[in-house]
């Protein structure tokens, strides 16, 4: 009885790796392509992340004069100059409302708007091919901004007139402080990407 194991058994093992020729070794030969195509998918996406960080960085840096540098420092300061300003209204219109006190406020955030977009219009006409190119994303976005800050702006103006209600103000105020957070970011970005 041993001995007929012992014939029957090899024959078995015979049979199993006749029957199964890829067992082990396609399974290794099949986990050898899954790797060749990892890595070949992962050097891949390597060196287009590595293009995509190249184009980047050179999109970074957008030759820029001198002027227009100083431009770009003097809008973001009449920007932020506005939003501290807006932000005050808001305030303002929370405590004791003083319709006197708050038109004051509102013409000192028209003239310095006013400055600011003479400032932006000098910027922008000042702007070479490639560098339109290159800004075309902040310049349609400060374009859009600017849209809505003139729309705020004319419903302040509506807002202060005959009795004005102080919760309408305040929100008024609070939207147009957003539009010029929203503003200063995309001159963040004239100013990062700018070198001369």
């Amino acid at each position: 009885m041993l001995k007929k194991s012992l014939i029957v058994f090899p024959i078995f093992l015979l049979l199993l790796s006749t029957a199964f020729p890829q067992g082990k070794g396609g399974g290794g030969g099949g986990k050898g392509q899954g790797q060749g195509m990892g890595q070949g998918q992962g050097q891949g996406m390597g060196q287009g992340g590595g293009q995509a960080t190249n184009a980047q960085m050179e999109h970074k840096r957008i030759k820029a004069t001198e002027q227009q540098r100083d431009q770009i420092r003097s809008c973001d300061k009449l920007a932020d100059d506005i939003r501290k300003q807006t932000r005050k209204m808001a305030k303002d219109s929370g405590k004791n409302l003083n319709p006197g006190q708050l038109n004051q406020q509102q013409v000192h955030v028209r003239n310095q708007i006013r400055k600011m977009e003479q400032e932006h219009e000098q910027l922008m006409n000042g702007l070479d091919a490639n560098q339109r190119q290159a800004w075309q994303e902040q310049i349609r976005s400060m374009n859009q901004l600017h849209q809505q800050l003139n729309l705020h702006q004319q419903q302040m103006d509506d807002e202060l007139k005959g009795s004005p209600d102080a919760k309408r103000v305040a929100e008024k105020a609070r939207e147009m402080e957003r539009t010029m957070n929203e503003w200063r970011k995309q001159y963040g970005v004239l100013s990062s990407q700018a070198e001369i």
